[in-house]
């Protein structure tokens, strides 16, 4: 039992490494591009259900596909704080 929280603990860090370089790859960052993207279309428009995404990539690229969601999910929250209905009467202070 000790030693498998050894073993946890000698490999945490070396996880952090991994997702931080996958972070930084460009697989990533276009996948959390186009994540984002999907995720303001959908706000914009309920009925339309397509998305800004290489299903190909998506399928078989493990840093596209990690970047997509992460993408997806961090621009949906951030559009979802920010929709206010546009047929609400002002209000004053």
């Amino acid at each position: 039992m000790l030693m498998r929280k050894l073993i946890l603990i000698c490999l945490l860090p070396l996880a952090a490494c991994t997702s931080s370089a996958l972070r930084k790859s460009p697989d990533f960052q276009a996948g959390y591009s186009d994540g984002c993207a999907s995720a303001n279309m959908q706000g914009a428009n309920k009925r339309d259900t397509s998305f800004t995404r290489d299903d190909r990539a998506y399928q078989n690229n493990k840093a596209y596909h990690s970047g997509w969601g992460s993408g997806f999910g961090a621009c949906r929250q951030m559009s979802a704080s920010q929709n206010r209905d546009p047929l609400a009467l002002p209000t004053t202070p």
